[in-house]
């Protein structure tokens, strides 16, 4: 593997993703529901996680 064509792409990488104009489109499109829905998911699997192993 050429790991001197790797360098170069990991640091093109970081440059843009640092880069303080950089908009991550990732992101662009997340409604705001999906984003409280996905954090009461988590919250009621970390409770269920909680229940199950708490000792009887």
């Amino acid at each position: 593997m050429n790991t001197d064509w790797h360098d170069a792409e990991l640091s093109r990488r970081l440059a843009t993703i640092e880069d303080p104009a950089y908009d991550d489109p990732a992101r662009a499109d997340l409604p705001r529901v999906d984003l409280i829905l996905l954090a009461v998911g988590v919250v009621v699997v970390v409770v269920a996680m909680w229940l199950w192993g708490y000792p009887a």
